[in-house]
């Protein structure tokens, strides 16, 4: 299948490790230029010096909308457009809200939800002078359950924020040629994710899922160069779970 991503330019928040990097890796695969925008500094620029291709990376907090401005200008400028954003940057937050502060609220909306309002009105500009664009938010499985069993309430709601923004901005962004995309994981098999659950925990969760195993990294990752492509010029405002089924349980 014809994908036609060659030479085309991206920019993937969060792209130094995760789900981010996987992101980054497949598009890169495909011919993509692209710019990794990650807080962790050394991290992004080791990231981006082994895709090669003239990949580019940036230290940029997407919670700080100065810092994202300028990083996407500079793209921008040195590229002469952005063909495809990814907005895959994000925080988790887990526990009650009775017994959190207000602050992590703060925190994770500023990052999961703000960011990606920055990360756009960054990118409006290029995509809309070049006649289209793709833009791909990362949301999740947790959206459409309030959260989850492990008292992640905060992180479910900013990730049905990032629902809400996608249909909104397909809407809006639509006439310009601009689609807008989410991709909805369940929980990622990362060692990250084996660190942060029990044996008996990932037991449960593997229970739930009908197809008997945690998200790869790639099968994320097929779906945003998918997206990313002309094979989907006519899908926008799309929230498309990758869980193994686990929402039909």
């Amino acid at each position: 299948m014809e994908l036609n991503l060659k030479d085309r330019v991206a920019v993937v928040t969060g792209g130094a490790a995760g789900i981010g990097e996987a992101i980054a890796r497949a598009l890169a695969h495909e011919g993509c230029k692209l710019c990794i925008l990650d807080r962790d500094e050394n991290a992004a620029r080791r990231t981006a010096e082994s895709l090669g291709n003239g990949a580019l990376s940036s230290a940029v907090d997407v919670s700080n909308a100065d810092l994202v401005s300028n990083a996407l200008e500079k793209v921008a400028e040195n590229h002469g457009r952005i063909d495809v954003l990814v907005n895959a940057a994000g925080v988790l937050s887990t526990g009650f809200v009775a017994d959190l502060p207000v602050t992590e609220w703060q925190r994770v909306s500023q990052v999961n939800l703000a960011g990606i309002v920055y990360c756009v009105k960054a990118a409006i500009p290029a995509m809309k002078k070049q006649n289209g664009g793709r833009i791909i938010n990362i949301a999740s499985v947790s959206a459409e359950r309030g959260g989850g069993s492990v008292g992640n309430t905060l992180y479910g709601a900013t990730k049905a924020g990032v629902v809400a923004l996608t249909k909104g901005l397909a809407r809006e962004l639509g006439p310009d040629k601009i689609t807008v995309n989410a991709i909805a994981p369940a929980i990622a098999d990362t060692a990250m994710t084996h660190k942060l659950l029990t044996d008996d925990a990932l037991k449960k969760i593997l229970a739930r899922i009908p197809i008997g195993r945690l998200a790869a990294l790639s099968d994320i990752a097929d779906l945003a160069v998918f997206l990313a492509s002309d094979r989907a010029n006519f899908i926008t405002g799309a929230t498309i779970p990758v869980d193994g089924g686990i929402l039909t349980t």
